[in-house]
């Protein structure tokens, strides 16, 4: 017998037939399906204070890719180039894939816009997850006595690096300035400032607070305490705001509706509580004779008035008799497709309150017209109930506030940076409207101007003056007030740039007065083509939407800017921080920033 016995050569491992590429593929489509959803479909994100959820979000989840791209790799025996170089496979295909993504979203009509500072949270995420893989291989090859090889010693460094460099410039400091906006607007919107309304002293509230960040910033007052006084007449809702309709009989069918989230008192409201029989305005007033003479003999004290939105805008059009019997009815509920709480200066002699048209219930339309699909008629009353708890105020005191940062070299001639800080306060104990959006966003980016021109590197040529409006909800009335009482003069104001609603920008901004100012608006374009600000501009024409309207009609030259996209929340319960992406909120400060410099709020010698 021989000595020793040959033993048989070992077989090569057969190729691996797992599916381990499904991993990453269902997760890279994952991805792709939630980055080109339009922005209108998007859930609401968290707010964070130091950083951004949306960059947070890009790192996990590149992260969570990057290491089912590893694993699958690695465990592969298809492509043995591939399982030796993991992490530098997986390190490029992500950073490609996250490049994809940006260059779609900047290219596809959905409402996002790329960014390459979500690029480099891809990057990180995907770095993380390579270092940690090859940290893990490295430890695991030590155990079993084998040389390590250098890659993935060397893709850790490399994921050191990356994770442990800072952000440029840019992209570090629009994080800074998102993390104070927010702050800002949290504290401009929160339960104890009241809705910065009339309730309650809110906008006094607010007031105070502002006053303090002008204090804190250095900035000079143009009045005495920053305050220039002005009083107003209001109409406010301290108390309840609530209404219900109930069908006749002991089994009726009955629906309330809450305020804030169903109904809310309408702008004129008067006081009271009503009761009476429920009414829907027949269109055919508007053509009719016949009806309208019905009307006329109708007894409306003890009617309650419904109608539709479309149809209350139709009113004026009435005889004045016919209106002055409808008006005499013992409370009105009108059906809107929004609930858009606004502010006014009368008082109506009947509680008025204005319903969400979805919360308006079937059986309403049943009891009125019948039920279509059984033939079964109509017939049954309906009664209602509503009470508004209404406080018309007269002579409110108010105010505006007025700092500025003095010019080094023209300091009589003046820029100025205007935003309203006022909101529309509470409807009842529990009911407020936070106004995020509308216009704690807009205060948020003046003051973080202010904080810039206030650095002595920064002192400009012109004078900049900030200026904080109260009354714009009641009717621009700060703004009015500070036109007819200029603290500066007017003709040497040589340009207002009006900042509202700038709490979004997922598809750019607008700029009120574009189309009217040829030259100027071309000069922001051109800054926001240079720089790539925001994702684009629209000119729009003469509007009297916020408080660059009096300015304007006094012939100084005036933009106002909104962005664009995101949050749909205007004038409600809903405009609160959360709902805020600030997607274009540190672009709108470069692209401000610039123009001002470009119209004389940078020395010459900095130009």
């Amino acid at each position: 017998m021989p000595d020793f016995v040959q033993s048989k050569p070992t077989p090569p491992l057969p190729r691996s037939r797992r599916p381990y590429a499904a991993l990453p593929l269902l997760w890279a489509a994952v991805v792709l399906v939630l980055t080109l959803t339009p922005s209108d479909e998007m859930p609401r994100t968290p707010v964070w204070e130091l950083l951004s959820f949306d960059t947070a979000a890009h790192a996990g989840v590149f992260l969570v890719l990057a290491g089912l791209s590893w694993f699958s790799l690695h465990r592969q025996n298809r492509w043995p180039v591939l399982a030796r170089h993991t992490g530098w496979a997986v390190l490029a295909g992500s950073i490609l894939f996250g490049a994809i993504i940006e260059v779609l979203q900047m290219t596809m009509k959905l409402g996002r816009h790329g960014d390459w500072s979500d690029l480099l949270s891809d990057g990180i995420g995907a770095a993380l997850a390579v270092g940690v893989a090859a940290a893990w291989t490295a430890r695991q090859a030590s155990r079993r006595v084998r040389p390590l090889a250098s890659g993935p010693w060397l893709v850790l460094a490399a994921a050191a690096t990356l994770s442990a460099a800072p952000l440029p410039g840019r992209a570090q400091n629009a994080l800074l300035i998102r993390a104070r906006a927010r702050r800002t607007i949290k504290a401009l919107a929160a339960p104890s400032m009241y809705g910065r309304g009339y309730v309650k002293q809110g906008e006094h509230l607010a007031a105070a607070y502002l006053r303090e960040q002008l204090a804190q910033l250095k900035l000079a007052p143009l009045a005495p305490n920053y305050t220039q006084l002005f009083t107003l007449d209001v109409n406010t809702f301290p108390g309840r705001v609530s209404a219900s309709i109930k069908a006749d009989g002991p089994a009726g069918k009955m629906t309330s509706w809450k305020a804030g989230t169903a109904c809310i008192a309408a702008p004129n409201s008067g006081t009271g509580t009503a009761k009476g029989r429920l009414l829907l305005l027949d269109t055919l007033v508007f053509t009719k004779a016949s009806v309208q003479a019905r009307y006329l003999r109708t007894q409306w004290a003890g009617r309650i008035l419904l109608l539709r939105a479309a149809d209350a805008n139709r009113l004026p059009t009435l005889p004045a008799a016919l209106r002055q019997r409808l008006n005499s009815a013992a409370a009105w509920i009108t059906v809107v497709p929004k609930l858009t709480a606004s502010l006014a200066a009368e008082q109506m002699p009947q509680p008025r309150v204005e319903v969400l048209a979805e919360k308006v219930p079937m059986w309403l339309d049943k009891a009125i017209f019948g039920d279509t699909a059984t033939g079964a008629p109509q017939g049954r009353t309906v009664w209602s109930t509503v009470r508004v708890e209404a406080q018309l105020q007269h002579n409110y005191p108010t105010q505006n506030l007025a700092a500025v940062v003095r010019g080094s070299i023209r300091p009589d001639s003046f820029l100025i940076v205007s935003a309203h800080y006022d909101h529309l306060g509470m409807m009842g104990k529990d009911v407020y409207f936070p106004g995020a959006n509308d216009n704690a966003s807009g205060v948020a980016l003046l003051l973080e101007l202010a904080a810039h021109y206030a650095k002595p590197e920064n002192r400009p040529a012109y004078s900049v003056v900030f200026l904080l409006f109260g009354g714009e909800e009641a009717g621009l009335l700060g703004s009015s007030y500070f036109v007819a009482h200029p603290l500066v003069p007017l003709k040497s104001i040589k340009f207002l740039f009006n900042l509202d609603l700038l709490g979004t920008g997922e598809q750019g901004a607008t700029v009120v007065n574009g189309k009217l100012l040829e030259a100027p608006y071309r000069r922001l374009v051109a800054i926001n083509e240079a720089h790539h600000y925001l994702p684009a501009l629209g000119a729009r024409g003469r509007a009297a939407n916020s408080d660059h309207f009096p300015f304007s009609e006094a012939k100084v030259p005036a933009f106002f800017m909104y962005t664009r996209g995101g949050s749909a929340a205007y004038h409600d319960v809903n405009d609160q921080p959360k709902a805020l992406s600030l997607a274009g909120f540190a672009g709108a400060f470069g692209l401000v920033r610039d123009f001002l410099n470009e119209e004389g709020a940078v020395p010459a010698a900095k130009k």
